[in-house]
């Protein structure tokens, strides 16, 4: 590497805990990381928006991603209303309900750069995807963004029957809405943590072989963590 005029050899290491090609963002999440603490290491003082537009950058030329870097800087429950890069497009945050958990649950991957390079002109799915804004817009709420998101993956024939059947599984132990990632064969629901432990249960019974987990929401946003951060 030659960055910033310090030459050397680097060596990269990415621990996930969510699955790659499932719509979790972990395209987005690991080149910002890997910038974030580059920058650390190095002491280069670079600021949080030319770091998410130099991984926004890495995503649109590789095609590996769909613009989730802004979300990543933000933190919280993120609706993206305009596209680009931090400082060109426009986030949002709506609110998440206290005591409720986010519910994952994985079947298979969709590699992002499969699915975009097929699709990126497709009118349809702009129509459609302007149309999901546009409702939750009009109701910027958890139900609405869930109900509309689900309804998006339908239109743009993301939704497999494995896919359909999950969401169902989710919704019928008790979560109050289930979409699918974007892009993956993968979904997300969210409950009350009362009923967590129900929705994940139903889910492992019905897909044995499923990756299934909770999370919370964070709050905060991409950060430095351990011994090495900077303060």
């Amino acid at each position: 590497m030659n960055t910033a005029g310090i030459s050397g050899d680097l060596t990269v290491e990415i621990e996930l805990r969510v699955p790659m090609a499932a719509g979790f963002g972990t395209s987005a999440a690991g080149t910002l990381a890997s910038c974030l603490a580059l920058s650390d290491v190095l002491n280069m003082p670079v600021s949080f928006n030319e770091l998410g537009r130099i991984t926004h950058v890495a995503e649109v030329v590789n095609h590996t991603g769909l613009g989730t870097t802004s979300a990543l800087l933000c933190g919280g429950f993120v609706l993206v209303n305009e596209p680009g890069a931090p400082g060109v497009g426009l986030v949002d945050r709506l609110r998440f309900p206290p005591g409720h958990s986010v519910i994952c649950a994985y079947l298979g991957p969709i590699q992002t750069r499969d699915a975009l390079g097929k699709r990126l002109n497709d009118g349809r799915d702009i129509a459609a995807a302007r149309a999901t804004m546009d409702a939750i817009h009009r109701k910027p709420n958890l139900s609405t963004f869930l109900t509309e998101s689900r309804k998006f993956g339908q239109q743009a024939g993301f939704e497999t029957p494995r896919i359909t059947r999950l969401i169902s599984t989710m919704v019928s132990a008790g979560a109050i809405g289930a979409a699918q990632n974007m892009i993956g064969e993968a979904v997300h629901g969210v409950a009350a943590d009362s009923k967590a432990a129900k929705v994940v249960k139903a889910v492992r019974k019905a897909f044995p072989n499923a990756k299934v987990f909770t999370s919370p929401v964070d709050n905060q946003g991409v950060r430095l963590l351990g011994a090495r951060a900077k303060h």
